[in-house]
Parts: structure tokens; C-alpha cells; sequence
């Protein structure tokens, strides 16, 4: 008996489980003629490219009903839903559209109609995506557009996610998408002001005698032994902020560009006006 009821995850992780065995095709493929002369594959890259999907196409979904994500799961698609001209419509959306997408890309990089014609007709394809996955995430049905256009529904026997979480390969895609995600936070994060913003709680407490007399304006005097008070090596073009420390004027700026209240590693001192050391 089909089940009537296929988590919405379980079908997400089918396309994710596709997307990751044509990377793994294309990366065997390089290995393999990594020792080939340099450039000799970039030319027909697309026709490559090609024959990967074909053959992935032809051995899954034209054969067996089911991609190879969805028969990791259990999945397949309803035999009632599909027939051979949605297989064709099929394979000409997910394969001859991106190997012609492709081909004008290398072939066509100097037509500037080309160029703009493809970038439209992918921000087209994004809008697609995007209203069909909130209408998925409404219905449960259809994850992909392509599912949507041709009407295919998928359905399963039983459900082996559960079986799957044993493998090895199913942790590596987890800790994937879990380090891309703290790469995404972190990228938007702005260290120099957490950490000032850290100081600044901090002073108050045990801190509070690092950052108490040493923190006023003084006078810098540059020295044989001077070296910057971020890089730690000899200062290139001293500049200093008002403290009697002195900065490379490219770590001074850089820390001043991403922080506007960036103070002195060593005093603490918030100097505001930056100006060239004179001997």
C-alpha cells in the first residue's frame, strides 16, 4: 500500500542527494583526467556535462520512474502521472535547457543580446522556483518546477530515511549545509564592532584596569624598537589616533573602514582623527 503522506524534508533531500551525485560524477571525471593537458576538457566542458546528465537521466528517471535521490528514499514517481512525452518535456527542462544555457555562455560570452537574453530568462526560472516552493511548502506536493508543470506526484511504499542516517555520505551532507550556514552568519557578522562592543562591557569589570589610566590621549615617540600596535611588525607609513601607540596606516584605515569606533589594541584609547606620524 503507497503511503498518502511523504515529508516534506524527505522530498527536499532527494533534489539535494541529485545535485550531490552529479557533482560526484563530475568530480570523478576530473580526477580521472587531471593528468591530461591543462584546458584539454574546458572547450567541450558543456558537452561533457551533458553526457552526465543524459546518462544519469536515462539510468533513473527514463528507466526506473524515480531519480537516484528519490530511490535512495524510497520514492518514485506515481506510474499513473507520467508517461513518454512528459519524459521528453522532462529531460528538455532539466538537461537540453541548461546544456544550451551553457554552450551560449562559452560560445556567445561577447553577444551582449545573448548574455542578457539568458540573464532573464534565469531570473524568470528563479521567480518560478521561488513561487513554486512556497506553494510546496503550503501543499507538499511538487518540490521541483518542473514536478509543478508536468503534474507528477511522487509517491512511496515505505520510508527509509531513518535507515539512511547510518551512512557516512548522509552526515557529510548535514555538516555541509550546517558549515555554510555559519559561513553565510559569519560573513555577515562585523568582528571589529563585536569586539569593541565586547570591550566596552567588559571594561566595567576586570578589564576595567587595562582600559582605566592607559586610555587617554598622549603622544606617540617612534623608536628602532616601534612596531605597530595591531601587525606587531615595523609600522609601513606610521600614522597614529591620539594614543602613544603607532599603526601601519593600512591596519589603522582597515580597522577604521570596518569600525568606525575602532580603539587601540594595546590602550584602548578611541581616537577619532587619524594623521601621519611626523619624525
Amino acid at each position: 500500500m503507497s503511503l498518502t503522506y511523504i515529508p516534506r524534508v524527505t522530498q527536499l533531500d532527494s533534489i539535494q542527494l541529485d545535485n550531490e551525485l552529479e557533482e560526484l560524477f563530475k568530480q570523478l571525471l576530473f580526477q580521472a583526467t587531471k593528468y591530461f593537458e591543462p584546458g584539454i576538457l574546458q572547450p567541450i566542458l558543456p558537452e561533457v556535462e551533458l553526457l552526465i546528465r543524459t546518462w544519469i537521466f536515462k539510468n533513473s528517471v527514463y528507466d526506473k520512474n524515480c531519480t537516484f535521490g528519490q530511490q535512495m528514499l524510497s520514492l518514485k514517481y506515481k506510474t499513473e502521472n507520467i508517461s513518454k512525452s512528459k519524459l521528453y518535456w522532462y529531460f528538455l527542462y532539466c538537461i537540453a535547457l541548461k546544456y544550451f544555457r551553457e554552450r551560449a555562455m562559452y560560445s556567445f560570452t561577447s553577444n551582449t543580446k545573448i548574455q542578457n537574453f539568458l540573464s532573464k530568462m534565469e531570473t524568470f526560472q528563479l521567480v518560478g522556483d521561488i513561487l513554486n516552493f512556497l506553494q510546496f511548502v503550503n501543499s507538499g506536493k511538487h518540490p521541483a518546477l518542473i514536478d509543478f508543470i508536468l503534474g507528477l506526484q511522487l509517491t512511496a511504499d515505505k520510508l527509509t530515511r531513518e535507515d539512511l542516517t547510518d551512512f557516512s555520505w548522509t552526515r557529510e551532507l548535514l555538516w555541509h549545509n550546517l558549515i555554510e550556514l555559519i559561513g553565510t552568519v559569519l560573513s555577515l557578522v562585523n568582528m571589529f564592532g563585536l569586539r569593541q562592543r565586547m570591550t566596552k562591557a567588559l571594561k566595567y569589570m576586570w578589564w576595567r584596569n587595562h582600559t582605566g589610566p592607559s586610555a587617554t590621549s598622549s603622544t606617540a615617540n617612534m623608536t628602532i624598537h616601534t612596531t605597530c600596535a595591531c601587525c606587531s611588525d615595523k609600522p609601513i607609513l606610521p600614522h597614529v589616533m591620539g594614543c602613544s601607540h603607532i599603526f601601519c596606516y593600512y591596519c589603522l584605515m582597515a580597522n577604521k573602514t570596518a569600525d568606525p569606533d575602532f580603539a587601540c589594541p594595546k590602550c584602548y584609547y578611541n581616537g577619532k582623527e587619524v594623521t601621519k606620524y611626523i619624525v
